[in-house]
């Protein structure tokens, strides 16, 4: 217990120097004196050891202490907050954080412009800029824009950043990439696997079960949708993204269990630990899977040389060894919780098990000691309930919200948790072979990574099922885990007594004999009649197939356009894109069947960001059979990224003319009305340039008009197309400049749908255009959300995803 001591006493003086409190240094030295010399006569060793700690404790203070980043930082610092444009050039250091219109990305400077010369500098920047272009680990590029020091949030932001090396920010500058490969050659190896690996995942499975499994298996966090992020957070289920110690123990038990037959276990182990190693550095080295790999490793260690392990141990090593390297992860979030579980899990654990084994058996529940599935039953809950317990205070203080669900919904999900590892890094290895290999594993991931988010979703939805507490500061939470650290002590003690048992023994047997009475009075016969019933009406849900409809779908997608349709013959056309690739990418999973990965055309009605973005991951992760273009260019960083995911997919393209018109098959015709001729697309013209798309099948019709304005209105109308149509997408998400009263004049729709974003900067849509469609049906997306249209060719079905107001209705 020596390592365990020291280990202790090395962490303590870490935290106490995070906290800001000084030691008293001649006391802690004069009572070491008083305590030790009576020892030395005593017993020396005893002694020696509390000297030991007294300097271990001080080393930790020492260590975090030097460690502190300088109060007036140098470097690239220099030049923040000075309102003037700063030119640098940097090193990309790792891979950019993708949010739903924005890439987060890295930087370590190395050298400034400065009165015309470049001299060196350093210091790490962190860049906010759009989604393209996409820049790699070790890209370096040349910087143009105004630096200014990182925002002191709530939560400590700059601080955060500090202590990762980040001294300055930089939004939206000017960028230009200088060469590539700038890197050190095993990291930019890593990353590109890491690459591969999500990519593979992106591909073979739907939003948002792929992001969870690039969360679960790659600890890309940042990719989840906002709303599963939420529901995760609302259940406490969060930890699950979190690489663990679950990642670790399934890790290293399938090297063992697939080589050890092969090479020996002791070979197998040494293999594990080193497959171990390669798992922390593909990831990214979080502070919850360090923890857990040097925990993994020591018990891996144990047994390979024939040591008894110790959790304790391990886990007060793993402290120590984090905090020696790094002393600033002792302030990580994720470092603070992951030490909390394995604590809990460590202490609380067993003790939970044994007491609910012990009580189950005498209440007579269970004629044995707790085994096998009822066992693992017993096991899960308690475990869970010694993480959520431990990991309660720190979650209240750090986000001020508890969940009261916590314990059903992680019983429900982390059961699934090596299921969806397992699948998930299947889906990924194979994929880098075979496609189409990996493609049939893909349908057992997908289905444990749906029932998790449904479960989370579910069971996120229930009134009350977390709670804000705010005002939960740091006193509060050592006061819980002081009453935390007496109740397991208690607990530890507790027998509960016969007289308790025997009332709550009856209330059990009587409660399963009324709900089995019932079952026991069926006849077997019917009991198999009903399951063949059951299994019939099943088998005809599958095989009878309904009527086919036309179906029209005009995503959320906000201040953008992107539209789904399926067409009675089974095709998939997507028109538009609108400006977030991770926006469209989960509304088609949620909107198409998680095995169709095949968009039988993508049309681009032209080439601005709001329509275009979105388009580059649908080219990136469905296979697209054809593409419909404008004849328009852009010199914009989308329109170069669409070029280049064109090229990679392969898809023939076709530029759309009036005139040209589409069979869909069933009687479902596709036809392009515009860009009326002499509408080149440049300048002031983009816009009207814009394709002009009218969909019928049967007496059913719609218009879909891109960005068109007055000028291409009022020229679809002299040229004489039949502009007719029942449903008609409003031009430019409501513009004042399209949707004239003559253009409405034409085209009579019964229905107009706008596809814009709530309070944008715009004023879309604007009153005027509102006041022309005053006697027509309107449906917003910033109101009603999704707007789904279904139509048989003779009746037309609305859907919205949020209500319509009262007085549309009446």
């Amino acid at each position: 217990m020596t390592l365990a001591y020291l280990a202790a006493a090395w962490a303590l003086g870490i935290v106490v120097a995070a906290l800001g409190r000084e030691p008293p240094w001649p006391a802690v030295a004069a009572g070491v004196l008083l305590a030790v010399l009576p020892l030395l006569r005593r017993k020396a060793s005893l002694a020696l050891l509390a000297l030991a700690c007294v300097a271990s404790f001080s080393g930790g203070v020492l260590r975090y202490q030097t460690d502190e980043p300088p109060e007036q930082p140098g470097g690239i610092a220099l030049f923040n907050d000075t309102r003037a444009n700063v030119t640098f050039r940097a090193v990309v250091t790792d891979e950019p954080d993708e949010r739903e219109r924005s890439l987060r990305v890295r930087l370590e400077t190395k050298e400034v412009l400065e009165n015309g010369e470049w001299r060196p500098t350093e210091g790490g920047v962190l860049m906010r800029q759009g989604l393209f272009p996409r820049y790699r680990y070790g890209d370096l590029i040349e910087v143009r824009g105004a630096l200014e020091t990182p925002p002191e949030l709530d939560f400590g932001y700059r601080d955060y950043l500090a202590r990762q090396g980040i001294v300055s920010v930089i939004d939206f500058p000017q960028t230009d990439l200088l060469r590539s490969g700038e890197g050190n050659v095993f990291m930019s190896s890593v990353h590109s696997l890491r690459r591969s690996l999500s990519s593979a995942l992106a591909k073979a499975l739907p939003e948002p079960q792929a992001a969870l499994a690039q969360g679960i298996l790659l600890g890309e966090r940042s990719v989840l949708p906002q709303n599963l992020t939420d529901a995760l957070n609302a259940t406490s289920t969060s930890h699950i993204i979190a690489l663990s110690g679950y990642n670790v123990t399934v890790i290293s038990a399938l090297v063992i269990g697939a080589f050890a037959w092969l090479i020996g276990r002791y070979r197998a182990a040494l293999l594990a630990l080193a497959v171990i190693a390669g798992y922390v550095v593909l990831t990214g080295a979080s502070p919850s899977l360090v923890r857990a790999a040097i925990m993994g490793g020591l018990y891996l260690l144990a047994n390979i040389t024939g040591r008894q392990s110790s959790g304790v141990i391990s886990l007060l090593f793993a402290a120590a060894l984090m905090t020696g390297l790094d002393p600033s992860v002792v302030h990580d979030v994720s470092f603070q919780l992951s030490f909390a579980a394995a604590a809990g899990l460590i202490t609380l654990g067993p003790l939970l098990y044994r007491q609910t084994a012990d009580f189950l058996v005498r209440l007579g529940a269970m004629p044995t000691h707790p085994s096998g599935l009822s066992g693992m039953l017993v096991e899960t809950a308690a475990v869970t309930a010694a993480a959520i317990a431990a990991t309660l205070p720190l979650i209240a203080l750090h986000f001020h919200r508890v969940s009261l669900i916590a314990l059903p919904a992680n019983l429900l999900v982390v059961p699934v948790f090596p299921l969806i590892l397992l699948s998930s890094t299947a889906v990924a290895l194979v994929a880098l072979l075979s496609g189409a290999v990996a493609d049939i594993l893909a349908w057992p991931a997908w289905a444990v990574l749906k029932y998790m988010t449904e479960v989370v979703r579910l069971l996120a939805g229930l009134p009350f099922a977390s709670i804000e507490w705010k005002g939960f500061t740091a006193v509060h939470a050592a006061a819980a885990y002081s009453l935390l650290f007496a109740a397991a002590l208690s607990f530890s003690r507790y027998r509960p007594s016969p007289q308790l048992l025997e009332p709550l023994a009856a209330f059990f047997a009587r409660l399963s004999d009324a709900v089995n009475r019932p079952l026991r009075r069926l006849p077997a016969v019917w009991v198999i009649a009903g399951l063949a019933v059951a299994n019939v009406l099943v088998w005809a849900a599958l095989i009878l197939q309904p009527a086919p409809r036309l179906e029209i779908t005009i995503f959320d997608v906000g201040q953008g356009d992107a539209i789904l349709i399926r067409t009675p013959a089974g095709h998939n056309l997507l028109i538009d894109g609108g400006p977030s690739g991770r926006l469209l990418t989960e509304a088609l999973g949620d909107e198409l069947p998680f095995w169709d990965r095949e968009l039988d055309m993508v049309v681009l009605t032209h080439p601005d960001s709001d329509h275009l973005t979105g388009l580059v991951s649908a080219l990136e992760r469905y296979d697209v059979e054809q593409v419909l273009t404008g004849a328009q260019q852009s010199d914009s960083d989308a329109f170069e990224a669409w070029r280049e995911a064109l090229d990679e997919e392969g898809a023939p393209v076709h530029v759309a003319a009036a005139g040209h018109w589409i069979d869909l098959g069933d009687g479902a015709r596709l036809e392009v009305l515009g860009p009326p001729p002499g509408f080149s697309g440049s300048g002031p013209e983009s816009n009207d340039a814009s394709l002009v798309l009218k969909l019928t099948w049967r007496k059913a019709s719609f218009l879909f008009t891109g960005d068109a304005a007055n000028a291409a209105e009022n020229a679809l109308i002299e040229s004489g197309a039949d502009l007719r149509a029942a449903v008609l997408k409003v031009s430019h998400h409501g513009s004042a400049y399209s949707t004239s009263r003559s253009f409405l004049d034409a085209v009579r729709p019964a229905i107009a749908a706008i596809s814009v974003g709530d309070d944008n900067i715009f004023g879309h849509p604007s009153a005027a255009t509102l006041g022309r469609l005053q006697d027509t049906l309107v449906l917003r997306t910033d109101e009603q959300g999704q707007i789904d249209f279904s139509t048989d060719g003779e009746r037309l079905w609305i859907a919205t995803e949020r209500p319509l107001p009262e007085e549309v209705l009446r």
